[in-house]
């Protein structure tokens, strides 16, 4: 299966080589740009599975790019240059690989699998993290809710638990809105 790319190079005939190669793998170039601000709207425009960006590109370079749109789409540089610092600039800008020039079809074919499926990988660990946050968030206004629960009302702790279940399940609300309102209501 074939992914939508947008690929981004200042150099006419390097877009048209990549555009080649990238069909001649199965994948789907759904727009090719000259600069890194083309780039930005081709992305926002196609919505594509993976960003190809050259690194040096007028307007706005391609880790600058990168930057803007890796926690949305994966990213991978194109480039001539391998000096450590680029690297390590791309690396903390987002990028998921690194692909010099002159490319081959298998680099290519490699760096796209490897991108899409950390890209993916990591998108899960972001959502895992917020949604652990969200429930540690939600743990700790329930905690708030029965302590002022128990000292309003003198309640057991399980007693102040259960009438805040009680009311979640009688309102059809989340267990954190209702402690939410107790919270506003005690405090």
């Amino acid at each position: 299966m074939g992914f939508r790319v947008v690929l981004a190079d200042d150099e006419t005939l390097a877009r048209r080589d990549l555009r080649e190669m990238l069909n001649e793998l199965g994948h789907d170039v759904v727009g090719a740009a000259r600069d890194g601000a083309e780039a930005l709207r081709l992305v926002r425009d196609t919505d594509p599975d993976v960003v190809m960006l050259d690194i040096k590109m007028p307007k706005e370079d391609g880790i600058a790019v990168a930057r803007r749109i890796g926690e949305e789409y994966p990213v991978i540089i194109l480039t001539a240059y391998s000096e450590q610092n680029l690297i390590q600039r791309a690396r903390d800008a987002g990028v998921m690989a690194y692909v010099t020039k002159p490319f081959r079809k298998a680099d290519l074919s490699a760096a796209i699998e490897l991108a899409v499926s950390n890209f993916v990988r990591q998108s899960a660990l972001r959502e895992r993290v917020e949604r652990l946050k969200e429930e540690l968030q939600t743990r700790k206004m329930v905690e708030k809710a029965k302590g002022l629960l128990m000292q309003a009302e003198n309640l057991t702790e399980a007693e102040a638990h259960r009438r805040i279940q009680q009311l979640s399940m009688s309102k059809g609300k989340s267990l954190r809105k209702v402690a939410e309102a107790i919270i506003l209501m005690l405090e």
